[in-house]
């Protein structure tokens, strides 16, 4: 590795687990309550819940002038502006106090017992949630003062760097050397970044593409992270950024009582049986910005207007459902992903 990406995964890793730390301290809180009696436990304990997830904010906001020192040391530049890390604390990415956001896990339990899970099981959601929120504030805002620091330091440019085992969403964004604007993540994402001087000056050691990342994984992690049929495409040598954005405009169901969603089929005709004919399909890339869209416009003139865009009519398959059609075939398979945009 070199010395920056050496520098920028220990600052990662520094991070991840102050915000680990964190999220068992305000967890361990929690156990303390008396469902009973969430809001009158809410208002005694909160100072405290409230008070780790604001330091937490804090000290994370002062890991980064060293972690930028020592990047500035790398480029042999001077290491100008510094930081005031308070101004860190106590708000979360989206402008909410910490307190107020925090109270999500007492909703969240509430609305779990009105759904009919039982005491303890809504209890688990809610330490869920505020741990999940608990990560959330603290990588949220050690991001926020990592890119703060850095252009007061005149950097413009950063690359993501992908935490190992991280999902498919940021996996797509591996290397990405043109960030400009603000950080794109999910909630507790662990990744982190590394401010740069040019556009094209991806540091050694790190992911350079989505693909990369890929062929990093074992077979095993690959069907993790980009689902079994995800990575079969991507083997197969469909590019992985269309295949998981597909997922994001799929039909999906399930996920209520905290499990994974699933995909849900969507009927589209009938077999010559009689019985309906039921697909996985998307909406992702099936407007006229999109490379699918287009094709298909082109082809069959046949559209929708849904706001400001044309989308087409025809129905795109999910790499699940190409799975299933092609049968093991590759050719085929190769075909379907070509057919439906997951292939140039």
């Amino acid at each position: 590795m070199s010395l920056l990406s050496d520098i920028a995964y220990e600052h990662q890793a520094r991070r991840i687990r102050l915000a680990q730390r964190t999220a068992n301290r305000v967890r361990s809180v929690w156990g303390q309550a008396d469902v009973s009696a969430l809001d009158a436990w809410w208002d005694v304990l909160a100072p405290q819940v409230t008070g780790v997830v604001t330091a937490a904010q804090v000290t994370a906001a002062r890991q980064s002038a060293p972690y930028l020192n020592n990047v500035s040391q790398v480029y042999g530049g001077a290491q100008g502006a510094s930081l005031v890390p308070e101004a860190f604390g106590g708000v979360m990415l989206d402008g909410r106090e910490v307190g107020p956001a925090l109270f999500g896990a007492v909703t969240t339990t509430k609305k779990a017992i009105g759904a009919g899970m039982s005491p303890a099981a809504a209890m688990q959601a809610g330490m869920t949630f505020l741990g999940l929120l608990a990560k959330s504030a603290v990588t949220d805002m050690g991001r926020q003062a990592d890119n703060t620091l850095a252009t007061g330091r005149g950097y413009t440019h950063y690359v993501r760097l992908v935490n190992p085992g991280a999902c498919s969403r940021c996996a797509i964004l591996a290397g990405s050397d043109r960030f400009s604007k603000p950080f794109k993540r999910h909630p507790a994402c662990k990744c982190t970044t590394v401010p740069i001087k040019d556009v094209d000056d991806i540091p050694k050691g790190m992911f350079a593409s989505p693909e990369e990342y890929f062929e990093s994984l074992s077979k095993a992690e690959q069907d993790r992270v980009f689902t079994k049929s995800g990575a079969y495409a991507i083997r197969n040598g469909a590019d992985p950024i269309s295949v998981v954005n597909a997922r994001r405009g799929a039909l999906t169901g399930g996920g209520l009582d905290g499990s994974p969603s699933r995909l849900v089929k969507t009927t589209i005709g009938r077999k010559a049986d009689g019985s309906p004919l039921q697909v996985f399909l998307t909406g992702e890339g099936t407007t006229a910005r999109s490379a699918f869209g287009r094709q298909e416009l082109a082809l069959t003139e046949s559209y929708t207007k849904v706001g400001r865009y044309r989308r087409t009519t025809t129905a795109r398959l999910m790499p699940e459902q190409i799975q299933v059609m092609a049968g093991g075939n590759a050719e085929r398979a190769a075909e379907l992903f070509r057919k439906y945009g997951y292939l140039r």
